[in-house]
């Protein structure tokens, strides 16, 4: 039995102000946040943040979590993917998926032609719309979640 092809991507579910972005994917037609693959020598935290930049032109933070221990000579701690999942893709390899979740320092989006057709940020409540699959609403909302708690963190930890 041979074993499908598959290729590593990175996601970014960008939050900015409790609403997360959602483009319109010109190959597939469907609402998704920024993304794709990871090039050669490239780590997936470089990865998603240049395909959310290109994708966007948004400048965005990674919220995933990092290691907070020291690492030993010689190893780097990565940021941790908010979870990781194979997607099928009509006519194409499957994708191992590292999603993470960020944070936009504006909500500034601009659409990237070759990439998708129409750009939209969308609430929690906006999420449940038809046009938005159920893995996505669901992550989004996760994505909104998270980003609102960091915010809170952040806050309460500042003097």
């Amino acid at each position: 039995m041979t074993r499908p092809q598959r290729h590593f991507v990175a996601t970014g579910y960008v939050v900015h102000r409790g609403r997360t972005l959602l483009l319109l994917h010109k190959k597939l037609g469907l609402w998704l946040p920024p993304g794709g693959h990871i090039d050669e020598g490239e780590l997936p935290e470089e990865a998603v943040l240049r395909e959310i930049r290109e994708e966007t032109g948004l400048e965005a933070e990674l919220l995933s979590p990092l290691r907070p221990r020291p690492a030993a000579a010689g190893v780097r701690y990565l940021r941790s993917p908010n979870h990781v999942q194979l997607e099928d893709i009509p006519n194409h390899p499957q994708h191992i998926d590292l999603i993470y979740f960020c944070r936009a320092f504006s909500d500034r989006a601009v659409i990237a032609p070759a990439e998708h057709h129409a750009l939209r940020w969308h609430s929690a409540r906006e999420l449940a719309a038809p046009h938005v699959r159920d893995e996505v609403r669901d992550t989004g909302r996760l994505a909104i979640r998270f980003a609102a708690r960091a915010e809170r963190r952040e806050s309460s930890a500042k003097p």
